[in-house]
């Protein structure tokens, strides 16, 4: 007795149709678009995290700064020539507070000494990208040079004026009882006991774009023969007259020195070099003279950060602070 024999059809498995791949890609397409947002979401509150981390940084390195040398570090200040002198920006003085002492010490205390790369090579240490400097979240300019200085025989090519996401308030760290008189009012007097309005209440460092109106960026180490690229905000008197000396634009002070917002596609045609930009959606962060951090929301009015803005003025902040 014969069993049954199985055969094959020989009938290949049916394939998608044109109709049903179209679908599929569709589905794909539709939950790629749901999900974008939710991830781009994730990435800015990151990014923003990391740069309140940085405005923590350089808020406590002024504490630390002052400790060890029994005030507040200036805007600028410097002794001697570029070659032999000694000195620079306040973000120069705070390298060794933010775990950059090595490039404070190879530069002999000047931002502008030339330091002899490995190619036997130029270069000044305001040249070097600074990572505690920079907010990711800010996509106007790379983490790169902009331009190079062009002081020095042999410079090395890589050496290009290297800007920052942050800028210090002139109330604090210039001296705006000096007048229009750059150099002489770049020199703070104040420690942080002195601050009459309290440390808490001050702003010290606030954001800004790294490039700003096509030509113009904060360079963190540029001193004051032309304060329009120096990382700086608040330049005037404490009654509201803006400084002229060596700047292209008149500084913002009073009611209009709030900050700006600013359409990152914007940056080389609505942005102020005088004012500071807020980076993130809906706050600019700060880094108040305590050490702490926080998020101003764009609604604060100009009263409210002007007198967040001033440190012996009597100014009492609003309820929108």
């Amino acid at each position: 007795m014969f069993g049954k024999v199985c055969s094959s059809s020989g009938r290949r498995p049916q394939a998608f149709t044109l109709i049903e791949l179209l679908v599929v890609i569709a589905i794909i397409a539709i939950l790629i678009g749901l999900l974008l947002p939710a991830v781009q979401k994730v990435r800015e509150a990151a990014a923003r995290t990391t740069c309140s981390n940085n405005l923590k940084q350089i808020s406590l390195a002024t504490h630390n700064y002052q400790d060890a040398r029994g005030r507040l570090p200036s805007l600028y200040e410097f002794t001697g020539s570029a070659d032999t002198g000694s000195g620079g920006t306040v973000f120069f003085f705070l390298l060794p507070y933010i775990e950059q002492d090595n490039l404070y010490r190879i530069a002999n205390g000047n931002v502008y000494f030339p330091i002899l790369t490995s190619g036997g090579m130029n270069r000044m240490a305001c040249t070097y990208p600074i990572k505690t400097y920079f907010c990711p979240s800010d996509s106007s300019w790379g983490e790169e040079g902009i331009w190079m200085p062009g002081w020095r025989a042999n410079e090395d090519p890589a050496g290009k004026w290297m800007p920052g996401n942050y800028a210090a308030n002139f109330q604090v760290f210039g001296n705006p009882d000096r007048g229009d008189n750059a150099g002489a009012n770049m020199q703070t007097s104040l420690s942080i006991h002195t601050i009459q309005d309290g440390s808490s209440n001050t702003v010290f460092f606030a954001e800004r774009l790294r490039t700003c109106n096509t030509y113009y960026a904060p360079l963190w180490g540029h001193g004051f023969w032309n304060v329009t690229y120096m990382p700086i905000f608040a330049y005037g008197s404490r009654t509201g007259t803006g400084y002229t000396s060596y700047s292209a634009f008149v500084g913002m002070v009073g009611l209009n020195a709030k900050f700006q917002q600013v359409a990152m596609r914007s940056w080389n045609t609505q942005c102020n070099p005088a004012l500071t930009q807020q980076i993130h959606s809906g706050v600019m962060l700060v880094g108040m003279g305590d050490g702490s951090v926080r998020g101003v929301n764009q609604s604060v009015s100009p009263q409210s950060w002007w007198a967040a803005l001033t440190t012996n003025s009597g100014d009492i902040l609003g309820n929108d602070w």
